[in-house]
């Protein structure tokens, strides 16, 4: 695969967290400043981020296999490992409904934050050969 399609692969799923993110802010101050349309908003962030972390996985996974098989460091796997971890267990509700919003914003920064260490490796790797 070609740098710049490994780049593609990690800046995809760069924005992608930033959706996430702009969802798991913007659906909260939109419930507080408009409580016409809180009361259709309530809930609905529960399920973007299942959407949002079901197209998350598979290409985080990917981005970051390929990565590794490129660079050999596992610092951008286990950032984004973790990050996924704390997505799905946010959106699982299995400690504490409130703990979804927190949970997703730290688990989104540390998938983008992998996935930029992952960029930044394969370009070392890429320009080392």
């Amino acid at each position: 695969m070609s740098q710049a399609h490994s780049d593609r692969l990690d800046k995809l799923a760069i924005v992608l967290s930033a959706l996430c993110l702009v969802h798991c802010l913007a659906v909260p101050l939109a419930v507080v400043a408009l409580p016409v349309l809180g009361a259709s908003l309530t809930g609905s962030e529960t399920d973007v981020h299942w959407i949002l972390l079901a197209m998350a996985i598979p290409l985080s996974v990917w981005a970051y296999a390929r990565g590794y098989r490129h660079h050999g460091d596992l610092v951008a796997t286990w950032s984004g490992g973790t990050g996924l971890v704390l997505m799905f267990l946010g959106v699982s509700h299995w400690f504490a409904d409130w703990l979804e919003i927190p949970l997703t914003l730290v688990g989104v920064t540390l998938v983008s934050l992998g996935h930029f260490i992952n960029m930044r490796h394969c370009r070392r790797a890429h320009g080392s050969h």
